[in-house]
Parts: structure tokens; C-alpha cells; sequence
């Protein structure tokens, strides 16, 4: 029995393949302009605290992944994507401010811990209200089983954009 295809004889056989990438594409811009998206709220919220973007992010990654002890400079660096020295350049300003701690780990003392002040947690706490109403807006109606599956799969096409990234440098 002959192999047959769903598409018509008019139809390019590269259809698919272009179909694919166009889709792909969309992607990217579609995540990208989300990430554009933050930063633009980023800018606005941390001016409220006489803040850059930049150390509004760095001040919320903080709060996300810190536990009682701190937080290493370089998951904050790589949940936010940026170079650890950049990450370092923020941070000192942001301690001067009283608003970040840094401290040596007690189980490795090459490792610079980060963890909020309690001027940083006022900070934050200013505009919780607000941050909880961007939250609900941008959950819109998915339900936690689809936030969770869509965190996955944005999540493995950061890793391959890191890829990606990594190989354009290498071009360079």
C-alpha cells in the first residue's frame, strides 16, 4: 500500500517545515515581547523605590529564592540571565542603600550569599497589592496544572536559547 500525505498536489512539500518555523518564530517574538514587558515593569516599579530595573529584578529574584540563609550571587545571575559581575555592579549600590546583605556561606566561604534588609522588605511590601493584581492579570484564566506546563516548556526553550546563544558567541 502506497505511503500517502493530508496534503493537496498544489501544496510546496517545504509547507510544513515553513508552517514550523513561522510558528517558532512567532514564539520568540511572543516571549520576547513578554520580556520586554517585565522589564518596562521593572523600570516602573523600581522607580517607586528610587530603583533601576535592573535592581528591582534583583531585589525580587532575592526574595524568590532566598531562604533563611541567603541566596547565592550566582542563582541570582542565572535566574535572571545576566553575568555574575553584572550581578556584583548592581549589588553594591543596593547594599550602600541598606536594601541588600552580603555575607560569606558558612558551609563555603568562596560563596557570597545575598538576602534582603528589612528597608527592602518595606520596599517590596509597598507594593505588594499591586504586584498581586499584575500577577492575576497575567495568570488571566489558566489554572495552576497549565502555569506549571507552561513554565516547563518556557523553561526548556530558555536552556536552548542559551544553546543557541552560546553559539552565535562562538561565531563571533
Amino acid at each position: 500500500m502506497p505511503e500517502t500525505n493530508n496534503k493537496s498536489a498544489d501544496e510546496p512539500i517545504g509547507t510544513d517545515i515553513d508552517h514550523a518555523d513561522r510558528l517558532l518564530r512567532r514564539l520568540v517574538w511572543d516571549v520576547s515581547a513578554i520580556g520586554f514587558s517585565i522589564l518596562r515593569m521593572a523600570e516602573l516599579l523600581g522607580r517607586r523605590g528610587g530603583l533601576t530595573g535592573s535592581q528591582w529584578l534583583l531585589i525580587k529574584a532575592v526574595d524568590f529564592l532566598a531562604d533563611r540563609d541567603g541566596v547565592p550571587v550566582g542563582e541570582v545571575a542565572a535566574l535572571l540571565n545576566m553575568k555574575g559581575s553584572f550581578v556584583s555592579a548592581q549589588i553594591r549600590p543596593l547594599e550602600q542603600r541598606g536594601l541588600l546583605n552580603r555575607t560569606q556561606s558558612a558551609e563555603d566561604r568562596r560563596v557570597v550569599l545575598l538576602s534582603l534588609t528589612g528597608s527592602a522588605r518595606q520596599t517590596l511590601a509597598r507594593v505588594e497589592d499591586e504586584m498581586c493584581k499584575i500577577e492575576e492579570i497575567a495568570r488571566g484564566t489558566l489554572v495552576d496544572q497549565h502555569v506549571g506546563e507552561l513554565s516547563d516548556s518556557v523553561n526548556a526553550m530558555r536552556r536552548r536559547m542559551d544553546r543557541a546563544t552560546a553559539r552565535v558567541a562562538r561565531l563571533d
